[in-house]
Order: structure tokens, then C-alpha cells, then sequence
């Protein structure tokens, strides 16, 4: 009789575990704190979740769906960075606006203490050497309404009567008062620089003076009567 040896197969090994839930993990954590890994551990934590969908790999699901959930928290706190972020931003650009009424009235307050030194009349801003150019954002003053320098083309214009109500509402008369040399010259800039209702109002004097609120405000130096950033 002829032997029949029964074969025993050998035991298949078992299958690897997927590494894939725990770098899925490992980036929307990371995520949280550099948020251009976010994106990365989001598509890693579906990928995860679609890996540990069979069997073979079930065991490693919670990983997948920890990596999903983090991912999920990290939506929600960049949402929360973007609510924080954006508008401080704006009022960084606002601000950054404002710096072309500062400059420009410092160019007057020089031309002016140039012209009262030199004896000669203090007539307008174009005689004094004050070009703030086709882009400015902000009508200069030097007199209401004969001597005033426009909102550049680029930008809304202003009516003359709201340069005025503005001026009116923070206190501010542009002039030259008194007998030059010794006179006192006052100039003063109309703006908007975040197109909402409100205009930005500084001005720029020979003279000190007192603020509205009681805060002194030294010769030369630029004041924001209004402030239309935090408006």
C-alpha cells in the first residue's frame, strides 16, 4: 500500500499592521501648532480611515479616528486664528495708511517754519512746496474752503462740506491766525481709510495746544483728533 502523507500548510504570517493611523496622528497634532501640516495630516487621517476599513487592519481604527478627530479640532482653531488674525490685519493696512497724513502734515510744519523764518506770506499749500501726489487718501488743509488739496483721483472724492463737518466735529479750525511771522499756522488732514462713515482727522500746529480731552499736544507733532481705525 502506498503511503499517504498528509501536508500540513505552513502558518501564513500574520499581517502587517499600517503604520498609517499613528502618521496620521502624529501630523494634525502637529497641525495644531504649524498650520500648513494641517492640510497634510487631514488627508493622511481619510486615508487612514479608509485603510483601516478592512479587516486586516481593523485593530488600528482608533488611531484612524483620533487622527480624524484632531483634524477636526485643528478646522476649528484655525477658524479661530483667521477670526483673530484677519481684522487685526486690516487695522495694521489702516494704519499703514495713516502714516501718508503724518508725513505730509510734517512736510507743512517744516515748509511753514521755513516760510515764517524767510518772511514770506504763507499764501497756500501749493506755494509752500506740499505735493502729496495722485494717490493721496487724505484732503489737506490750510484754510476752509479756499485752500484745500484733494482726495487723489484713485480714491472717493470728499465733499468739501463733510472736510468741513468733519473738522467741525473734532475741534479743528485750519488757519493762519495772527500777524506772520508771529502768527500761529494750523493745518489739518480729512480721510477715510477703511470706507465706513466715519473720517480720520488729523492736524499739525507752530503752536502747542490742548486737546479736547485735555491731553497736550506739542508743536510739530501730528494728532489724531479722530481716529477712524478704531471707529
Amino acid at each position: 500500500m502506498r503511503d499517504v502523507t498528509t501536508q500540513i500548510p505552513p502558518e501564513s504570517a500574520p499581517p502587517k499592521k499600517t503604520i498609517l493611523p499613528g502618521v496620521a496622528l502624529g501630523f494634525t497634532i502637529a497641525g495644531l501648532c504649524i498650520v500648513c501640516l494641517w492640510p497634510v495630516g487631514l488627508v493622511l487621517a481619510i486615508l487612514a480611515m479608509v485603510k483601516t476599513g478592512k479587516p486586516e487592519h481593523a485593530g488600528r481604527r482608533g488611531l484612524a479616528i483620533a487622527a480624524l478627530c484632531v483634524a477636526g479640532l485643528g478646522l476649528v482653531t484655525i477658524g479661530i486664528q483667521a477670526a483673530i488674525a484677519i481684522p487685526n490685519f486690516m487695522k495694521f493696512q489702516a494704519r499703514a495708511k495713516q502714516a501718508e497724513c503724518r508725513s505730509n502734515l510734517k512736510a507743512v510744519f517744516t515748509a511753514a517754519r521755513v516760510s515764517l523764518v524767510d518772511d514770506q506770506p504763507l499764501v497756500s499749500l501749493d506755494a509752500m512746496g506740499i505735493e502729496p501726489g495722485p494717490r493721496n487718501r487724505y484732503a489737506y488743509v490750510l484754510r476752509m474752503p479756499e485752500e484745500v488739496i484733494p482726495v487723489g483721483n484713485a480714491f472717493p472724492a470728499l465733499a468739501p462740506e463733510a472736510i468741513q463737518a468733519a473738522l467741525d466735529q473734532a475741534g479743528v479750525k485750519p488757519g493762519v491766525e495772527g500777524t506772520c511771522p508771529d502768527c500761529v499756522v494750523t493745518a489739518a488732514c480729512v480721510g477715510n481709510v477703511d470706507n465706513d462713515d466715519t473720517l480720520d482727522v488729523w492736524s499739525i500746529s507752530t503752536v502747542n495746544r490742548t486737546a479736547a480731552n485735555g491731553e497736550t499736544i506739542d508743536l510739530g507733532d501730528p494728532y489724531n483728533h479722530v481716529n477712524d481705525v478704531r471707529q
